[in-house]
């Protein structure tokens, strides 16, 4: 089998035997792969520290295109992210990534729009962590939780999962003023006279679905939600964090181990 080169996260470690990994990659060509790194464990492994968590990496793998684990020979260091470790909230931020990256994305299915934005939300939190008081560009440091809160909606709109806040998903009575109920299962808010058919909803204050709103159009525009972020209360952006935390939970039937973290 041919030796494959590519970029990838790695999103999950653990041991195999006495001297080798298995290794979770987010890649961004072939999506989430699972390789063994021979040798991993090794006090000098010939991949050295690049298959720490988090890591951006170049690696070689011998990918098997007929199930099982694929075979990672090579691997140097892109990214390191080392800034994390100096910011306690900034290095939550980044588990949570990893988390989700793992759970979420199917083996062999490639999301490079999610790729690229992992690897820059992981910039942002290592910018965060590293800068006191504002960044070098002049702008507020981000607050971690927010800067997750874009991931996790860019990650729904990637893979399949958009909310929706335009109006009902039911009746497409258009939303304008006022609290508005989201119905999980239908991914979107729904008028009261919808509401009664749906499985399960939360309420969302104004403030709230209309944030998201934005924060949904900003991303699918290519932007990272600052504009919309910073020009928002404090209380509007928990009430996104709590209404995402739910949101995800409902999709994939278990709640994110970290989602307690973010939505303090």
């Amino acid at each position: 089998m041919p030796l494959e080169t590519m970029e990838g996260l790695v999103v999950r470690v653990s041991d195999w035997s006495e001297t080798s990994r298995i290794v979770t990659l987010f890649t961004r060509e072939h999506g989430k792969l699972r390789a063994l790194a021979k040798g991993g464990r090794r006090l000098r492994s010939p991949f050295e520290s690049s298959l720490d968590l988090l890591n951006h990496d170049r690696m070689v793998l011998i990918r098997k295109t007929s199930g099982g684990l694929h075979l990672l020979t090579e691997s140097s260091q892109i990214t390191r992210f080392s800034g994390l470790a100096k910011d306690y909230q900034a290095l939550s931020g980044a588990y949570l990534v990893a988390e989700l990256l793992g759970d979420w994305v199917e083996e062999n299915d490639p999301h490079p729009g999610l790729f690229d934005a992992a690897i820059g939300c992981l910039k942002d939190l290592e910018q965060a962590a590293c800068a006191d008081g504002e960044t070098e560009k002049g702008v507020p440091k981000w607050n971690p939780r927010d800067r997750l809160v874009v991931l996790e909606l860019a990650l729904l709109i990637d893979l399949g999962y958009r909310p929706e806040f335009v109006g009902c998903v039911g009746c497409a009575k258009k939303a304008e003023k006022g609290s508005a109920a989201f119905a999980f299962g239908s991914g979107g808010l729904v008028c009261r006279g919808c509401r009664l058919d749906q499985r399960g909803w939360r309420e969302l204050p104004e403030r709230c679905w209309k944030l998201a709103r934005n924060l949904v159009a900003a991303i699918e525009l290519g932007g990272n939600g600052w504009a919309e972020l910073s020009v928002s209360e404090e209380s509007a952006r928990r009430e996104v964090r709590r209404w995402l935390g739910e949101y995800l939970s409902w999709i994939r039937g278990r709640r994110p181990r970290l989602m307690g973290w973010q939505e303090e």
